[in-house]
């Protein structure tokens, strides 16, 4: 219930959200070459498992998301003992009408087309308690519309992404696309 809180004050009210890094070469490249080349390949990877997932039969109901994309950031490794190349970040924010039903079921599927993803780009399973070594790709789904899951597996929302910059900061990005600003005249504030 925290998470949901927090995520309602950041006026985030849908959507599912996504967040990619890398700090060491991919089998295609250096790491921004790989953010580069992933963008395409989640959008298809998302697409596919939103089409899949959705029993919606009728094609005015389809998924037919579209990307809300960050910049990408540099950022020092998080959480390390041994020294590290910096990462780059960025993040997708996923709208669409017609989301997949929210389930343990469908959020599963996702991170193993998501995992599928990290392994064609040349990355290596990682031993249980090996946390935060160094990645060619890192794909984190960071929350799936009110979706809670609590498992091994998955958690959503992600437990620690609101106390990480390289989330934060991406996405403040974002959600600053979004706001209406509007410069309001006011004589007191004049100098004449």
């Amino acid at each position: 219930m925290f998470f949901l809180v927090e995520l309602s004050n950041l006026n985030i009210n849908n959507g599912l959200c996504i967040s990619l890094g890398a700090n060491i070469d991919s089998k295609f490249g250096s790491p921004i070459e790989t953010l580069l080349l992933c963008k395409p390949k989640l959008e298809k990877t998302l697409k596919d498992w939103g089409d899949q997932s959705n029993t919606k039969k009728d094609e005015s109901k389809k998924f037919n998301p579209y990307f809300l994309w960050s910049s990408i950031y540099e950022t020092s490794p998080h959480g390390v003992e041994n020294e590290q190349p910096n990462y780059l970040n960025t993040l997708v924010i996923v709208k669409s009408n017609y989301f997949p039903k929210p389930s343990k079921i469908n959020a599963n599927l996702l991170l193993k087309k998501l995992k599928n993803l990290e392994f064609f780009f040349g990355r290596e399973k990682t031993s249980k308690g090996m946390n935060w070594l160094s990645r060619c790709l890192d794909l984190d789904i960071l929350w799936w519309e009110d979706c809670q899951i609590f498992d091994e597996k998955l958690t959503l929302p992600h437990p620690r992404f609101m106390n990480r910059n390289f989330v934060i900061t991406p996405l403040c990005e974002i959600l600053s696309r979004s706001q209406e600003i509007k410069k309001i005249h006011d004589p007191r504030w004049s100098n004449t």
